[in-house]
């Protein structure tokens, strides 16, 4: 009973990433890298518009 309720905790290294998963992992990293470019430009054009 007492397993049930406090189950022993999984040892070992977390598996890597694979099929359906890595390239979700790798969309969302495109996008973000996509997000911080896009992001500095508007920055960038902020400032120079104000000088």
């Amino acid at each position: 009973m007492r397993d049930i309720m406090f189950p022993k905790p999984t040892t070992g290294r977390p598996r890597p990433p694979t099929g359906k998963r890595q390239m979700r992992e790798k969309r969302t990293a495109q996008t973000l890298i996509i997000f911080g470019l896009v992001l500095a430009a508007v920055e960038l054009y902020v400032i120079c518009v104000n000088f």
